[in-house]
């Protein structure tokens, strides 16, 4: 009988996160997709910069916007022509909002972006092998992402389907 309480009140990896590990989306992670993402833009709105992270942690996302084949598309053929890689888009959003918050203060530590209005670059993130393979990836993935980013905050949070 205590062994069977016991299980159903303590929650180990295996019985609260399936197949999920808590440091695999890190705030080192966050700071090479956001950073990545200003490499190219310079600067983005703290609104943008919250929608980075949902997308690189999501490996479909991240493959499809990393292929050398994919095409630049803006946020709406996106979410259309690919739903299945927005589908809980919105429950990322929100489950990462922490990790976001703290890869931008990270960032802004660190010395290489400051926040303002906007968060803006004040000195390029070399991203290379000693960074690992995964960071490579996101900084491939980071050219598309910040071609969306471009577009106006409203209709990437529209097309994304954020519930704010």
């Amino acid at each position: 009988m205590a062994s069977r309480l016991e299980n159903s009140v303590i929650q180990t990896p295996e019985t609260t996160n399936k197949g999920f590990w808590d440091g695999y989306n890190n705030v080192g992670i966050g700071v090479v997709a956001i950073a990545s993402v200003l490499n190219h833009i310079g600067s983005l709105s703290v609104p943008k910069a919250l929608l980075i992270i949902p997308m690189i942690v999501h490996r479909p996302t991240l493959a499809y916007m990393a292929s050398k084949v994919t095409l630049e598309r803006g946020s709406a053929a996106l979410a259309s022509g690919h739903p299945q890689l927005f589908v809980n888009f919105n429950e990322r959003f929100e489950s990462n909002l922490p990790l976001s918050v703290n890869s931008i203060q990270l960032l802004v530590h660190l010395g290489y972006a400051k926040l303002g209005e906007e968060l803006v670059r004040k000195r390029r993130l070399t991203v290379d092998q000693s960074l690992g393979q995964r960071a490579k990836k996101i900084d491939l993935a980071s050219d598309k992402i910040s071609e969306l980013l471009l577009e106006p905050e409203e209709e990437l949070y529209l097309n994304f389907r954020v519930q704010l």
